[in-house]
């Protein structure tokens, strides 16, 4: 039976030794996310995290049966769009490094700035390590998005309980939008890592602050310095989101936590508006940053796909490059296109609106969608009760993020796949408001005397 196991992990390693390697390495996950639970709990995470491994190890194995009838040039033909970009520029510099490559194109292209970022380095070396590997590329990848998941239950359990934590689990790992994106080649699986250490590195420094521990605070501050630098690496802009996201997410915890700093604000605000629009310096400054999103969002509004618009209508009558379009917004024109971005954000496509059929089969997510941003609210003030840094540094991730993608995008396809960037911080939350909501209709039957509610009373207590 050794003898059959050995020469099994030998075959699989001679097909895919990276695959082997993810293999090897899950046990460590497993370890990372169980440790310190109770038994029961921990069985069960084994299940959810050792299912969401299984499901996508399937699904890579599905794309690539499917694929074997166009698998040539070492699969870059079963590949298309920034997958195909990517692996055939790492394959190129392979070819460098191992003295294959035979025109100046590959060093073109091994040279090229456009694109280059840690995740190219990284599925670079890999394909010099263990040969060209697109499919065991996407299982490391499924590990890597599992991993960020296993990092934020554990911050969410620690906050909010074991039942939210398990319940906002199972819906990153299985809401079918962050699955597929899981195990592709693109970048987004480490993004999602790394931009999970950040918030327990965040974390890390301010509980070691509060509670005196400096080599938490110091190991926390190194650790989020890292993410940062990562995160720069990973995507344009990413630094300035994570950052205006720490600087709001402190913010909230520092004013809503007092009423009368609330109150400070609001007066702030009330004051600090008037003064913008009656000053031209500051009304231009303003009005010029808001019009350089709208000239953003009219690019992608002219793409191919399922164009959305922001703007009045006569904006897009005569449509330019972003440089080249000389538009200028008044104060009610530029305020009517955040108010709309904010709800195209949040509503957009609305489901009639829906054209093609890839958007129609988004259709139940959307739908899903829908129902976490009316459970938002309810967990932000259950989780705001149960620990307020936590709940802070979600939301504060969460919201420049949302601003930026709301503001510049005018593509229906490419709203839904950015708004993945924001569900993974919001979902903890909608968990949490979903099992407060129950038990709160739970009380309220049992005190009306309202017969067999009490099992799932005791079960969402639970």
């Amino acid at each position: 039976m050794s003898l059959g196991a050995g020469l099994l992990l030998a075959a699989a390693y001679a097909a895919s030794p990276l695959t082997v390697c993810v293999l090897l390495a899950t046990p460590l996950l497993f370890a990372m996310a169980g440790r310190g639970l109770p038994a029961d709990e921990r069985r069960l995470l084994f299940v959810v995290l050792g299912a969401a491994l299984a499901a996508r190890a399937l699904f890579v194995t599905a794309q690539f049966l499917l694929a074997v009838p166009h698998l040539n040039d070492l699969s870059i033909g079963a590949l298309s769009g920034d997958e195909s970009y990517y692996l055939s520029r790492a394959l190129r510099v392979r070819d460098i490094a191992l003295g294959f490559a035979s025109t100046k194109y590959d060093y073109f292209v091994a040279s090229d700035d456009y694109g280059h970022t840690t995740y190219l380095t990284l599925l670079t070396a890999f394909q010099v390590i263990f040969g060209p590997t697109p499919y065991g590329m996407k299982i490391f990848n499924g590990l890597l998005f599992v991993a960020g998941a296993a990092l934020l239950f554990r911050v969410a359990r620690t906050a909010y309980g074991p039942a939210p934590a398990l319940a906002g689990l199972v819906v990153v790992l299985f809401l079918p939008s962050l699955f597929v994106s899981s195990v592709t080649l693109l970048k987004e699986s480490l993004y999602y890592l790394t931009a999970s250490v950040l918030l327990v590195c965040g974390l890390a420094v301010v509980r070691g602050l509060t509670a005196r521990h400096w080599r938490r605070a110091v190991v926390g501050l190194a650790g989020l310095a890292v993410s940062l630098w990562v995160l720069n690496d990973l995507r344009r802009g990413a630094l300035y989101l994570a950052v205006a996201g720490l600087g709001l997410a402190v913010a909230i915890r520092l004013v809503a936590g007092h009423r009368w700093r609330v109150a400070a604000v609001a007066v702030a605000i009330a004051v600090a508006v008037p003064i913008v629009a009656t000053r031209p310096s500051l009304r231009d400054r303003v009005l010029g940053g808001v019009t350089t999103a709208a000239k953003v969002h009219a690019g992608h509004v002219f793409t191919l796909g399922h164009g959305y618009k922001l703007m009045d209508e006569g904006f897009y009558k005569t449509p330019e490059t972003a440089a080249a379009w000389d538009v200028e917004l008044t104060g009610p024109q530029a305020a009517r296109f955040v108010i709309r971005a904010a709800v195209s954000f949040a509503l957009t496509p609305l489901p009639w609106e829906m054209r093609s059929r890839s958007e129609l089969a988004f259709l139940p997510e959307h739908l899903a969608w829908y129902v976490l941003l009316a459970l938002l609210p309810i967990g932000a003030i259950a989780g705001w009760r149960l620990d307020p840094w936590v709940t802070s540094l979600l939301i504060g991730l969460a919201v420049p993020t949302a601003v930026v993608v709301a503001m510049t995008n005018g593509n229906v396809g490419t709203l839904l796949r950015l708004r993945g960037l924001v569900t993974p911080y919001l979902i903890w939350l909608s968990a949490l408001g979903l099992i407060a909501l129950g038990e709160k209709l739970v009380r309220a039957q049992a005190a009306t005397g309202t017969p067999g509610l009490h099992p799932a009373s005791q079960g969402a207590a639970t």
